[in-house]
This record gives structure tokens, C-alpha cells and sequence, in this order.
């Protein structure tokens, strides 16, 4: 069946035509009477034990941007009822027939009148793309091409545009082409200055603008002799039927249109009740459509989380926040590392040059930090980026850190600094049981790595054998760091308020600052201590099972580690883009098949406002997937729930965090930084603003403030080997 799209989406229906007695009444009378009249004929057919679906046609100039709601935005056609401009005509309808309570009717669209025939005649006409209207009123629709319509999304195909050409000439436009008597008529109606070119053509006002003009011929003696009867005289008197008996006014019309329009073949075709049989029409549809509506968010449902659920998700984590600083098994693998006893370090006097390793991901980069101190303090950063090749990471221990060394050595060469004798900051973003600066025990692997004999040694012997191992050069292996704690380093670096850190690209993870007495694992009751909270852990005991939906758990089955990481398997970039759904009418490409095809960057571009939906179908068509516009819509619609989902989840956790360290200290009101890092939180749209919404609204009583961290895995080992070298040189190691 062809079907047009529409403006907002009109998909209209109707009920036989009633009989209002006046159109003036208040706005609760003239929908009791609709209902009223509704009930009478559902009672004549017998049906009214039934709930139908019903379409509302509703013929006057409205606000359109969902199928079943339309803003009333003026009265036309001598209607006047109080109360219902600027209110949704729907709601009304359903209010009053709630009020009744003896029948039950679904109100699935609005439309107009013009929009229903074009729809009536385009079943029978498939060359039918233009309604129109000239009755009491007029109005016209047509069909526009979507690359036209700057307010709809969308590039592709048609839309139904609902002109409401009786306004046409209310700005001025058509100042000069209206008359005395066109502005007498406007001057006597219930709206002036409204309708304009509708008042110059419409069947309500034709009758009265011939009295008009007959009456001034009259008294000019043009006509009549000069006689006036008291019948001319009277408004209304002379009615447009008369001038219809008179004059063929759709002859007249369509002469007009085939003179405008030489180069276009115009036929016009009579609508039969366009009205109800289009409305009926297209009801069936919008009712089909709403009920896959329906099913779409019944899937996507359970992403939605509500205030209260995202609450108990940072009481949760807050539950196992102290369950790990008590060495409770089972607990978040919350790991101290005994850097810092101020809050969280002075870097006032740290200087001299330092080399950095971050590992953390498939690319392995090595630096030089140059950390210089006085008036004009800085940190100059080179570095070399070098590839990890699979095999590499997933084959023997040796193997992967005599790569790491043969990186090391290059850099050295390519800077000019061979042989020489530096401290070492080794950021390793894997979770690690560490107890002193230069010891990290691995104990998991995550982020595709699996090389053998690493896991449960200590990460930086393992560097230091390997560096023994090539006899080039015997680096001072200072510190291992998390890059969770080098980031929140490096933004304390700039603000001294930062006492959290925080990562959202390929992983997540959090650090923050924690009173020493309350860490039980580790001796002494003065200061504070940097804890790395390993977050991407949270939920791996079980304590989200009533948060993670089906999608949730076939990815963690999928993945490398089922069972582990589970918090982070919601949130994290890594698996966001591993979206699969009942999309494309259930067309599913053999790309789509692919684990981690849909990458996290789609859903990144897809969910930006800029981007246009002819652009995430080319997206689609890299996964082999021939997608029309609806199904990008419904791609969009889906991308913004899992994203909005995963940085709200983001927040509740980090909402847990900056309270912890609020109510540790006693506080009232808690000023606090976040130093934060990671391709998620930066390059996506959407999803820093949400996160930091969740945060506002979790934690009302801490102004949180967050620092974008620049290369915090280098510069903030460089800065903590730098306090460690300084730390050691005075006898405190």
C-alpha cells in the first residue's frame, strides 16, 4: 500500500460527522459532547465493549511532532472554544472520555482533513502527491523531498508537509493584492488578522464578500437600480452555495493551474469522504507502526535506568568500596599504593628527567619527561608509540617484555641517549596487587592480553630481568602506576583539588584519595593514601545480576573473561559497540554476525547531533547492512540508550566515590576534581554531559568539577617516580 510519511508522522482516522450546536461552548463541553457523540454511535453498531483503535481528524492549524499529540495553535473556521489553544487536542479528547468511563478507545493519530484525502485518493491514484481543501476552509499538503526540511531529521525520501496555506498573507505578504472588502471581511471575524488568504477564497466567507461588494454597487447604483432589501443587507444572507449555483468554481480553478503551470500535466481528482476513508487508512498503519513501537521499547526498556535504580547502583558500589578496603574476599579488588600522604601531593619541588613506559592496550609507548621547577614551572613530554603485535600478547612473558626492552633500547637510540641512567615509571594498566611503589603483582590480565607467566609476578622485576637480559642498559625501576593514578597525578599536577581519577575509553577504572586509618590492609592511621579502586571488577560477585540485561550477559559470555569485568563490560568502550537487536525486520549481514564489528566510533558518530541520517546509513552499509531511514532512526534511538545507560552507571559509581570521601572527612558541602581520561568520555557526544548530570543528581552535596587529563599515563608516572626519587633520596623509602 502506498503511504506517504509525515510531518511529525500524520497518520490519521475519523468518526462520523456530528452535529456541534454551537462551536463557542468551553473547551471540557466541546470534547464531552465529541465523546458523547462517540458513544452514541459505538452503542448504534453494538461495538462499544470493544477497544478500537481510533484516528482524530482534527482540521485546524496545529503543533505536530508525535502521532497521537497536536498543540491546538489557533481556531479557525468560526470555532472559539476557550481553554484549548496551545493544549494538545488528544489529551482533551482522552480526558473526556475517561470522565465517561463506558467505553474504551485508543487514540492512535491526529490528522488533518487535507492530509486525509490526499491519502484517500493516493489508494486509488498512486500519481496522487497533493491534497486539497477548499470548503469552509482550505488548506494543502504536498509531498517534499526530507533533504529539503531543515527541522526533520532525515535526507532520504518524502515527507507529507501539512501546509496550513490559509495563513498565507497574515505577515503582509499578500497586502497588495487584498482589498477593501477582503479587509472589511477580516475586520468582522472572530479572528483578525489570522487566515488571510483562506478568507480570500474559502467557502465561509466567498457568500459574504459578494454581499459586500453587491452592497457597495448597490449604493453606487451600479446595480439594483440603487435598491438595497434588508436580506442584502443582513451578514450571511447571501451564502456561497448561491455563488457556486453561479459560477463553476473548479472549472475556473484548474483553467488557472494548467495557465501557471504549462510544463506539468495536473489532474484532479475528487476525494470520496477523504476525511474518514484516509483516516481509517492510515489508522491501520500508525496502529501496526505503534505496535512495533511498542516492541522496540519493551527491548530497550530494561536499559532505561530511573533515578531510584541508579541510586541503589552507588549504594552497592559504596557497599563494596568498604568491603575491599577491608580485605574482604569476594569484595572490589581495591589495591593501596602508598604514594602520597598529602592531598594528594606538592609537586612544588619535583624535578630533573625521567622515563615513562604506558602499557595498556595494543600500542606501547615510551617517553622522556622533563619536569622543570621556578617561576615558570613545566612538564615537557617525547615519546615513540610502538605496536604490541598479537602474537606478542599472547605468548610468553619473556617474550612480551623483551619486546617492551627492544622498545627502549630504540627510543634511547632515537633521542640521542644511549647508555644513559635514568628512573623509571612503569604505567601498567592492568589490575595489580600492589603493596609498595615498585612492585606489582599482576593479577589478571584484561584488554585481549594472555602472555604466560605473568600473572601472580611482580610486573616490574619482570621489566628489570629483561633489561638484564639484553645488558644495554640498567634502568632504576622507581614506580609501578595504574594509569587510573597517573591521570588523577597529572591533574593534580594543574589543580590541587584533584583528588579522583577516573578512565572511560577501552576500560574504566577509578582511583581516589583514602584515609589511611580506614584501610585496613595496610599499616599506620596518619594521612592518606591513593587507592585503585579496579572498579571494572564491580559486579563480578554478582551484586549487579539484577541490573545486567540479556544484551549484558551475551557479551560478557562472548568476551575473553566471562564473568569478570563486568561493570566495566557496561560501560566501557571496549563493548558498547557490541550492539545486536531485532533490527532490519530481523535482516541480520553476516558482518553484523562478527563480534566487536560495530566498533565504539560508530556508535560515537552516529549519536552526533550534526550527524544526518543518510550518513548513519552508510555506517550500516559497512556492516552489510541495507538499512531504509527508519531503520536508522531506530539505530540512533538504540546507540543513545546504551550510551546513556553506560556514562549514568558511570556516574552512580563515581557519585559513591566523591560521598566516601565527603562523609571521611566530616564534610557538609565537598569541593572536589576529577582528573579524567579516555576516548569514551572525550569523543563521544553525549556522554561526558550525562555522566556529569548523574553525578549533580546522585551527589547533591559535593560540587564536582572535572579536569581532562593530557597524556596522564606518561606525565603523571614521570610526576610519581619524581616524588618516589625525592622520597627514597631522604631515607623514607
Amino acid at each position: 500500500m502506498w503511504l506517504p510519511r509525515a510531518l511529525g508522522t500524520f497518520f490519521c482516522g475519523g468518526f462520523p460527522p456530528v452535529f456541534l450546536p454551537t462551536a463557542l461552548f468551553p473547551s471540557l463541553q466541546l470534547f464531552d459532547h465529541i465523546a458523547e457523540c462517540l458513544a452514541s454511535f459505538m452503542e448504534q453498531l453494538q461495538i462499544k465493549e470493544k477497544k478500537l483503535p481510533l484516528g482524530f481528524t482534527f482540521s485546524f492549524p496545529c503543533y505536530q511532532t508525535k502521532l497521537d499529540e497536536s498543540i491546538l495553535v489557533n481556531w479557525t473556521k468560526g470555532f472559539k472554544s476557550s481553554g484549548v489553544e496551545g493544549r494538545d487536542v488528544v489529551s482533551l479528547l482522552r480526558k473526556a472520555i475517561r470522565k465517561r468511563g463506558d467505553f474504551d478507545i485508543d487514540i492512535v493519530a491526529v490528522v488533518n482533513d487535507t492530509v486525509g484525502t490526499m491519502m484517500t485518493c493516493g489508494y486509488d491514484d498512486h500519481n496522487c502527491e497533493v491534497g486539497l481543501i477548499v470548503g469552509t476552509g482550505s488548506n494543502a499538503c504536498y509531498m517534499e523531498d526530507m533533504r529539503h526540511i531543515d527541522l526533520v531529521e532525515g535526507d532520504e525520501g518524502r515527507m507529507c508537509i501539512n501546509m496550513e496555506w490559509g495563513a498565507f498573507g497574515d505577515d503582509g505578504s499578500l497586502s497588495d493584492i487584498r482589498t477593501e472588502f477582503d479587509r472589511e471581511i477580516d475586520m468582522g471575524s472572530l479572528n483578525p488578522g489570522k487566515q488571510l488568504f483562506e478568507k480570500m477564497i474559502s467557502g465561509m466567507y466567498m457568500g459574504e464578500l459578494v454581499r459586500i461588494i453587491l452592497v457597495k454597487m448597490a449604493k453606487e447604483e451600479l446595480v439594483f437600480d440603487g435598491r438595497l432589501t434588508p436580506d442584502l443587507l443582513t451578514r450571511g444572507h447571501f451564502e456561497t452555495r448561491f455563488v457556486s449555483a453561479i459560477e463553476n468554481f473548479a472549472r475556473r480553478l484548474q483553467k488557472v493551474v494548467r495557465r501557471l503551470l504549462p510544463d506539468c500535466e495536473v489532474r484532479f481528482i475528487r476525494s470520496e469522504d477523504g476525511s474518514g476513508k484516509g483516516a481509517a487508512m492510515v489508522t491501520a498503519v500508525a496502529y501496526r507502526l505503534a505496535a512495533q513501537q511498542k516492541v522496540r521499547q519493551e527491548i530497550l526498556d530494561p536499559l532505561r535506568l530511573s533515578h531510584e535504580q541508579l541510586m541503589e547502583v552507588k549504594r552497592r558500589m559504596r557497599q563494596e568500596m568498604e568491603r575491599g578496603l577491608e580485605g574482604t574476599t569476594e569484595a572490589l579488588p581495591t589495591d593501596g599504593l602508598p604514594v602520597v600522604t598529602a592531598a594528594p601531593v606538592s609537586w612544588v619541588s619535583e624535578k630533573g628527567d625521567f622515563l615513562a613506559l604506558d602499557l595498556g592496550g595494543t600500542n606501547f609507548r615510551v617517553l622522556l619527561v622533563r619536569i622543570r621547577t621556578g617561576i615558570r614551572r613545566s612538564v615537557e613530554m617525547h615519546n615513540k608509540i610502538y605496536a604490541i603485535p598479537q602474537e606478542i600478547m599472547q605468548g610468553t612473558g619473556e617474550e612480551l617484555f623483551d619486546h617492551i626492552v627492544q622498545c627502549i633500547a630504540d627510543f634511547l637510540e632515537y633521542m640521542g641517549m644511549k647508555g644513559v641512567s635514568l628512573p623509571l615509571g612503569f604505567t601498567f594498566s592492568f589490575p595489580c596487587d600492589q603493596t609498595s611503589l615498585d612492585k606489582g603483582i599482576l593479577v589478571e590480565w584484561t584488554k585481549g592480553f594472555s602472555a604466560t607467566g605473568c600473572e601472580g609476578n611482580d610486573v616490574a622485576e619482570m621489566l628489570r630481568e629483561a633489561m638484564r637480559r639484553r645488558e644495554e642498559f640498567d634502568l632504576d625501576v622507581v614506580a609501578v602506576v595504574n594509569d587510573t593514578v597517573g591521570t588523577m597525578m597529572a591533574c593534580a599536577y594543574e589543580d590541587p583539588l584533584c583528588e579522583v581519577g577516573l578512565i572511560v575509553g577501552t576500560g574504566s577504572n577509578a582511583c581516589y584519595m583514602e584515609e589511611m586509618k580506614n584501610v585496613e590492609l595496610v599499616e599506620g592511621d596518619e594521612g592518606r593514601m591513593c587507592i585503585n579502586m579496579e572498579w571494572g571488577a564491580f559486579g563480578d560477585n554478582g551484586c549487579l545480576d539484577d541490573f545486567r540485561t540479556e544484551f549484558d550477559v551475551a557479551v560478557d559470555d562472548n568476551s575473553l573473561y566471562p564473568g569478570k569485568q563486568r561493570y566495566e563490560k557496561m560501560i566501557s568502550g571496549k563493548y558498547l559497540g557490541e550492539i545486536r537487536g531485532l533490527l532490519f525486520r530481523g535482516r541480520i549481514s553476516e558482518r553484523l554476525k562478527t563480534q566487536d564489528i560495530f566498533e565504539t566510533k560508530f556508535l560515537s558518530q552516529i549519536e552526533s547531533d550534526r550527524l544526518a541520517l543518510l550518513q548513519v546509513r552508510s555506517i550500516l552499509q559497512h556492516l552489510g547492512l541495507e538499512s531504509t531511514c527508519d531503520d536508522s532512526i531506530i539505530v540512533k534511538e538504540v546507540c543513545a540508550v546504551v550510551a546513556r545507560r553506560a556514562a549514568q552507571l558511570c556516574g552512580a559509581g563515581m557519585a559513591a566515590v566523591v560521598e566516601k570521601i565527603r562523609e571521611n572527612r566530616g564534610l557538609d558541602f565537598f569541593r572536589v576534581t576529577v582528573g579524567v581520561d579516555g576516548t569514551l568520555y572525550k569523543l563521544h557526544p553525549h556522554f561526558s554531559a550525562v555522566m556529569h548530570e548523574t553525578v549533580r543528581k546522585l551527589a547533591p552535596k559535593c560540587e564536582v568539577s572535572f579536569l581532562q587529563s593530557e597524556d596522564g599515563s606518561g606525565k603523571g608516572a614521570a610526576l610519581i617516580t619524581a616524588v618516589a626519587c625525592r622520597i627514597r633520596e631522604a631515607g623514607q623509602h
